[in-house]
């Protein structure tokens, strides 16, 4: 389906009910076409004569704040005859703030972030029209927004839209990795609340110190440190299923400390990567702040208070490498980007169909994983 179809769709649907779901795939213009409709919809005879108009939009991300901004200007505005025109941006985690509040139109953008705490907090809120957007929405949320709000969806997925040929069918390559057990590379600290003096030794010598219940520090390949990891997970999971829920903390910082290693297993390659495109326009995903800094010095991440400016001269062509954590991973509008590195390993299957589906404006996606 063509951008007009899609258009002419939400216009059928929207007339049905005030609630629609646009679930299109990344980079086919969710935000021009909800513009479009939000157009539409104030030029109805619904807001015929108003004098205010009041809308909100909800984004996934303060940097995307800025984005919404350029793309309301770039697309003609928001306009009414005769309406003063309110809007306002909050990210979801501050949607609280919009609570016992009147909207005239809510836009949602990325709207698979409406966790249930939040959807009781839309809940509280009065609104004329609600448009959500989402490359990925969970059935059990449109099933929420069906019963709750008799909610219409629009979908075209990134195949329907490659093969109607409104996006590129994107280059993607896959770099299968496995973690080297050669070099003595990594460490496992062992009982580190033991007290007297810490002994260092070797993998070969893990289960006599363990035994011994001494502080140690093993010496251990990525393989050997990456097997001891998955023995813990493994441990401290029998636990918790087992109903010793005080072990399932543990787990949980278990899987994420192993998603962390293998990312960092990552970065040789990584570095390799963006050493032979040192001329071309990237973006490296990564799994932690430290590693976007590991890999350059233009980070996009929630700690650096200069994000904001990072993007925007990257996309005024000021600066060609930039490194981001999750961020980005959505409504990322990136212009003249060549290549994008994913070295973040994720349980997320909404990231992972977005780093599937690409995102705006980049041609080639370089996938590294240890689980292909």
């Amino acid at each position: 389906m063509t951008r007009d179809e899609i258009y002419t769709q939400c216009v059928e649907k929207i007339a049905k009910t005030n609630c629609l779901l646009m679930e299109l795939a990344t980079g086919f213009g969710k935000t021009s076409i909800s513009l479009r409709l939000t157009n539409y919809l104030l030029n109805s005879q619904w807001y015929e004569g108003r004098k205010e108009i009041n809308i909100l939009i909800l984004v996934a991300k303060i940097v995307h704040k800025q984005t919404w901004a350029d793309e309301i200007k770039k697309w003609g505005g928001i306009n009414h005859s005769t309406a003063k025109i309110n809007i306002r941006m909050e990210c979801y985690e501050s949607l609280h703030k919009c609570y016992n509040e009147r909207w005239d139109i809510v836009l949602g953008d990325e709207v698979h972030h409406l966790s249930e705490a939040r959807q009781k907090t839309l809940k509280g809120m009065s609104f004329g029209y609600f448009i959500g957007l989402s490359a990925t929405i969970p059935q059990k949320l449109k099933m929420w927004f069906k019963y709750n709000y008799h909610s219409e969806v629009v979908s075209c997925d990134i195949i329907e839209s490659i093969d109607s040929e409104v996006l590129p069918e994107p280059t993607i390559l896959l770099f299968p990795l496995q973690v080297e057990n050669i070099r003595m590379s990594e460490t496992i600290e062992l009982n580190p609340k033991a007290k007297g003096p810490v002994v260092h030794g070797e993998y070969k010598d893990y289960w006599k110190l363990k035994k011994q219940k001494v502080h140690a520090v093993i010496k251990c390949t990525q393989k050997q440190k990456l097997m001891d990891l998955d023995k813990s997970i493994e441990w401290y999971k029998n636990k918790a299923m087992s109903g010793n829920q005080a072990m399932k903390q543990s787990w949980l910082y278990l899987c994420g400390k192993r998603l962390e290693f293998l990312a960092d297993c990552k970065l040789q390659w990584v570095k390799l990567i963006l050493h032979h495109l040192d001329k071309e326009r990237t973006i490296t995903f990564c799994k932690t702040i430290a590693q976007t800094e590991q890999l350059g010095k233009n980070c996009i991440h929630s700690q650096n208070k200069d994000a904001t400016k990072v993007y925007d001269d990257f996309n005024n062509k000021k600066i060609d490498h930039i490194t981001a954590v999750n961020i980005l991973n959505e409504n990322a509008n990136l212009v003249d980007c060549r290549y994008g590195i994913f070295c973040n390993i994720t349980s997320s299957e909404i990231i992972t169909q977005q780093d599937k589906a690409g995102f705006s404006g980049t041609k080639t996606l370089l996938w590294l994983s240890h689980t292909i």
